[in-house]
This record gives structure tokens, C-alpha cells and sequence, in this order.
């Protein structure tokens, strides 16, 4: 039990410093969406207080997914604590999720899949992988085709990467990270209804929320 708090503690260290130097270097390689429109752009985005937000929740991600779930699954719950919480951190801010760094959070993704084969997960955990990515952004692609573009595409593409992380362990953390992050997703949006804000919000940090909630529902039952 020390043994694996002194291991969660240790990843969680790794994992938040990685993210935080990552940053900045990655802010520059994205292409300056369109400015005008009050929210701020990439650039302006990697401020101290962002890099220590954007470490701090990486390792508490790391911290819940090395507890909760098989080694085999670490290195792409691993992969999704760095980009995803970045992806999620500049959603929060500026409500877009750039197209680059999701394509790179794929591709991070589809190589760390590679690597829980020979940690145990066998070859299946290629085959689930694959599966939940495709059921987690078929089903947002479902949900954005209904709201007829009043669901930002951005989480459509965000989705597939919740899901290869999730199914990596079992289908059935697969649909809690889904329906959790729908959960957390509604309660936020009858919050700003009740404060009166009836804008479209950020989605994916209550997507992100969902997937490393239903870690926690593994983790306790």
C-alpha cells in the first residue's frame, strides 16, 4: 500500500512537471485562431498561474487513474492527463478546442495503446481501444448532428479520446466515463442557467471530469 502511494506520488510529480513544460512550447505551434471576439488567444494563454493550473490537475489526474486502474492502461490514462487536461485547460479559457494538438493527442494516444500491449493488455486492449474511440465519437457525432451544429465539434473530435482511454480498461468504465461526463455536463449547464447565462459553455473539461470520475467509481466499488 506504501509502496503504491509512494509509485502514484512519484508519477503524479512526472506527470505535472511534463505537462507544465509542455505548455508553453506547445501554445506556439498552434495557429492563432481568428481574433475579435473578446477571447484570448493561444499565446496569451501560457501565463505561470496556467502552467501550474494545467500540472497541478495533470497529476491529480495521474494520481487517480494509477490507483484506480491496471499498469496496462497507465501509459494512455498517462497520455490523456497531458493533453487532455491541456486541451480541456484551453477550452475552459477560450471555448475552442484546437484542431492540431487533439490531432497530436491521437496520435499520443494510438502509440500509447501500443505500449499496454506488452504490460499486460494483450492485443485486446488494441481492438477495445479502437472500438471505444469510435463508439465515444459516434455518439458525439450523433448528439452534434441533432443539436444541428448547436454542440461544438471540437468535442466530437475531443470524444474518441476519452473513449480509447476508458474501454483500454473495460466497457463498462467506458459507459460511467460517458455517462458521468454527460452528468457533470448537464449539472453545469443548469448552474449557468441559474445564474443566468444561457451561452454556449466549454464542454470538454466536464467530458475530461466525467472519464476521471468514473475512475473513482472503479476505484471504490
Amino acid at each position: 500500500m506504501i509502496g503504491d502511494g509512494l509509485a502514484a506520488a512519484a508519477l503524479a510529480a512526472v506527470i505535472a512537471t511534463v505537462t507544465a513544460l509542455l505548455v508553453r512550447p506547445l501554445l506556439r505551434l498552434l495557429p492563432e485562431p481568428v481574433p475579435g471576439d473578446g477571447r484570448p488567444i493561444y499565446r496569451d494563454l501560457g501565463s505561470i498561474g496556467f502552467l501550474l493550473v494545467c500540472g497541478g490537475l495533470a497529476g491529480i489526474a495521474a494520481t487517480v487513474s494509477w490507483l484506480a486502474l491496471p499498469r496496462y492502461a497507465q501509459p494512455m490514462w498517462s497520455m490523456l492527463a497531458i493533453l487532455g487536461v491541456l486541451l480541456a485547460a484551453i477550452d475552459a479559457r477560450t471555448s475552442w478546442l484546437p484542431l492540431q494538438l487533439t490531432r497530436l493527442a491521437w496520435l499520443a494516444m494510438a502509440l500509447a495503446s501500443l505500449l499496454a500491449v506488452p504490460l499486460g493488455g494483450g492485443v485486446w486492449v488494441l481492438v477495445r481501444s479502437a472500438a471505444g474511440a469510435a463508439i465515444a465519437g459516434g455518439l458525439y457525432l450523433l448528439v452534434w448532428l441533432i443539436s444541428r451544429g448547436g454542440f461544438g465539434f471540437g468535442d466530437v473530435r475531443f470524444a474518441p479520446l476519452l473513449g480509447a482511454a476508458a474501454a483500454a480498461d473495460s466497457w463498462t468504465l467506458l459507459w460511467w466515463a460517458l455517462l458521468l461526463g454527460t452528468l457533470v455536463g448537464g449539472l453545469v449547464g443548469v448552474l449557468r442557467l441559474a445564474l443566468g447565462r444561457r451561452e454556449a459553455f466549454p464542454y470538454a473539461p466536464s467530458m475530461l471530469a466525467g472519464a476521471y470520475a468514473a475512475c473513482l467509481v472503479s476505484m471504490i466499488s
